[in-house]
This record gives C-alpha cells, structure tokens and sequence, in this order.
C-alpha cells in the first residue's frame, strides 16, 4: 500500500472513532438526565410519604373479640 492510502485510511478511523467517541458522550448525558430526574422523583415521593405518615394519626387498636355465648333454648 501506499502512504497516500494508509493516511487515508488512518484519517477514516479518526473520523469513524470521533464519531463513536460523541454518541457515547450523548448517550451518558442522557443517562445522567435521565439519573438526576429518577433522583428527583424519589425524592418527592419519600417527601409526600413523610408527611401523609406525619399527618395521618395512628389508627386504634382493634377491641379483642368477645367469644360467643351459647344460644339458650334453641
């Protein structure tokens, strides 16, 4: 091969690694949005958790159960 077509060549697998190199930069700029935003939304949840749990008073004990009494004269 000549110089000429391996510069050419070597150029080509710049641009191609470039290009591979900026999808992979976009993909983990989603996936940190997408992160941060997951992070947000559980936060918010544990927060309206909390406060229903604080506002909501504690419900009384059930009475114990009385036991049957036998039915007379049946």
């Amino acid at each position: 091969m000549s110089f000429w077509t391996d510069a050419l060549r070597a150029l080509q697998q710049v641009a191609l690694l470039q290009h591979k190199v900026d999808q992979a930069l976009t993909t983990a700029e989603e996936a940190r949005r997408h992160s941060i935003e997951t992070r947000e939304r559980v936060i918010r949840l544990e927060t309206l958790i909390d406060i229903a749990m604080k506002r909501q008073p504690a419900a009384p004990p059930a009475p114990p159960a009385l036991p049957e009494s036998p039915q007379a004269g049946s």
